[in-house]
């Protein structure tokens, strides 16, 4: 039995945007709550020198055939599709664009935002914000190209 060996590819946020064209052939094809083989997915993979893709709610992954992974920003527009196809409505045809992601968007590893200044007074009676978590749609992007086999 061969073993396996692992490799965490690098991935690199995206300098310029792209657009992608949907087209009704990518929506026939794709499968529901996939994200490699979704209509976006599809789409970005008829894409010159692109490998693979991943297309999740908040981000959209893109390997091309150098190795390296690109990631940008999922637009609300392809997120909303995403979230009436998964759920079993239609998704429409057409252009997307993709965009890098902001400098607050990018994946650092730390916390952004909310840090208390000293001599900053903090506000006591201050609601907990509430999240809405969608449901019944594909899942996150946690580890979407951390470990490949090689």
């Amino acid at each position: 039995m061969a073993l396996k060996k692992k490799s965490i590819l690098p991935i690199i946020d995206a300098k310029r945007p792209i657009t992608l064209h949907i087209t009704r052939t990518d929506i026939s094809r794709s499968d529901r709550k996939e994200p490699s083989h979704c209509a976006a997915a599809l789409a970005c993979k008829r894409m010159k020198g692109v490998k693979e893709a991943r297309v999740h709610l908040s981000r959209v992954y893109i390997r091309q055939n150098n190795g390296n992974v690109l990631r940008f920003v999922t637009p609300q527009r392809l997120k909303s599709e995403i979230i009436a196809f998964d759920r079993g409505g239609q998704f429409e045809p057409g252009d997307y664009t993709l965009y890098p992601p902001t400098k607050t968007t990018k994946a650092t590893g730390q916390r952004t935002g909310g840090k208390d200044k000293p001599g900053k007074k903090k506000w006591k009676g201050q609601p907990k914000r509430k999240y809405y978590r969608f449901t019944n749609v594909r899942t996150s992007a946690h580890g979407a190209f951390q470990e490949v086999d090689i």
